[in-house]
């Protein structure tokens, strides 16, 4: 779906059923504030789903979603594979190492070597209701689970989609190798 349609989608009004009153989209988006979140987490049909790509194990790499990111919609990403941590070889699953990391690495707490990701706009919040800002590394590993995309500013020609961007919860991944197969899950939201 180009950005256009979905920017027309998000500027539609609304019917009430009490009354019959027109809505400006921005008091309908409240109604439908997590029905991607929802329909995510149901395991429902998904708007978008990428091709399985590689993350390498030893840089940040960016996707660029075809469909873009809009506020409200939702996502899971999944990953399979394995990278290699150091030069020696040593393997870890993407899921990583069940050891918390300190406070020194990108995902502090989180599974140590485990696949991790952010967005260069906006932030997501988790099904858990757990908010990760701007360039704020959030736990992937296998898999993300639900998670929902919020931006307070829409996207424009000045302003573009965020990207999403993954990597691996080590603090020198510059001696990694591997790479992690990734696909990522899109559920449109409706009214934005």
């Amino acid at each position: 779906m180009s950005m256009k349609r979905r920017f027309l989608v998000g500027t539609v009004t609304a019917i009430t059923a009490v009354g019959g009153a027109l809505l400006p989209a921005g008091a309908a988006h409240a109604i439908d504030d997590v029905t991607a979140l929802n329909r995510c987490t149901a395991g429902a049909a998904t708007s978008f789903t990428s091709p399985s790509f590689a993350a390498g194990g030893n840089n940040n790499t960016p996707f660029d979603l075809p469909a873009q990111m809009f506020n409200n919609d939702a996502f899971r990403i999944t990953a399979t594979g394995s990278i290699a941590i150091n030069y020696l070889g040593t393997q870890k699953d993407v899921g990583g190492d069940p050891t918390p990391a300190p406070a020194d690495w990108p995902l502090r707490g989180q599974n140590q070597y485990m696949l991790i990701a952010k967005v260069d706009r906006g932030a997501v919040i988790t099904d858990r209701g757990r908010r990760f800002g701007t360039n704020e590394w959030f736990p992937v590993g296998r898999n993300s689970g639900c998670f929902r995309y919020v931006r307070p500013t829409p996207v424009s020609d000045d302003d573009p989609t965020a990207v999403l961007i993954f990597s691996y919860n080590d603090p020198n991944i510059s001696d990694n190798g591997g790479f992690g197969n990734i696909v990522v899950r899109q559920w449109f939201c409706t009214i934005c």
